[in-house]
């Protein structure tokens, strides 16, 4: 009876063993066989964009257009509008975690348009936003891998911590001083 179970639990594992694979690598994908239209293969970048800690990577698409200078334009502005959704998503997310976490140091309104004008400084800067490879597809589209260095979004949010700061220190003294001038009127006009 033991003898069985013994061959039995082998059998399981030798079977559990069998059935278990090997990881796939990109090799094996077979998007990894196409042949693209200037007889390069299909990069791996396009199955897993590259992760990195300092770099953000984004891949643009452009397709549609008469021209090779067309389409590399257009994938760039793809990948620029995808890089754009990227900065307002994480701006957006600091700044809910931020309510969140530490509740509120002024008006919620006042943070909404903290939000708004760094999400709008950090997408018009596009410093370092660099082409790293491209590929063109069978049929024609361009695929492009471009980079972006995470610390230019950082410093666009301390940049616009400190400009936001200042202006709401300037509004905030500027109706502190409304509010003396006005009682200043009212005492010179004899009222109390």
């Amino acid at each position: 009876m033991k003898k069985a179970l013994i061959f039995a639990l082998a059998l399981a594992s030798l079977g559990f063993w069998a059935c278990k694979s090997e990881p796939k690598t990109y090799a094996d994908d077979p998007r990894s066989k196409i042949i693209g239209a200037e007889g390069i293969a299909r990069p791996e970048w396009m199955s897993r964009v590259p992760q990195s800690e300092e770099l953000y990577y984004v891949v643009g698409d452009g397709r549609e257009a008469q021209t090779d200078t067309v389409k590399r334009q257009l994938a760039r502005t793809d990948a620029m509008a995808k890089l754009a959704q990227w900065k307002s998503a994480v701006v957006a997310d600091t700044m809910k975690s931020y309510l969140e976490e530490g509740g509120t140091i002024g008006s919620t309104q006042s943070l909404m348009r903290f939000e708004q004008a760094t999400v709008t400084r950090s997408n018009a800067n596009v410093a370092g936003f660099d082409q790293v490879e491209y590929w063109v597809d069978p049929n024609g589209i361009y695929h492009i891998l471009y980079s972006y260095p995470k610390a230019n979004l950082k410093k666009d949010f301390n940049a616009t911590v400190t400009e936001f700061q200042r202006n709401e220190a300037a509004a905030f003294a500027e109706f502190k001083a409304g509010e003396a001038f006005k009682l200043l009127e009212a005492q010179m006009d004899g009222k109390k």
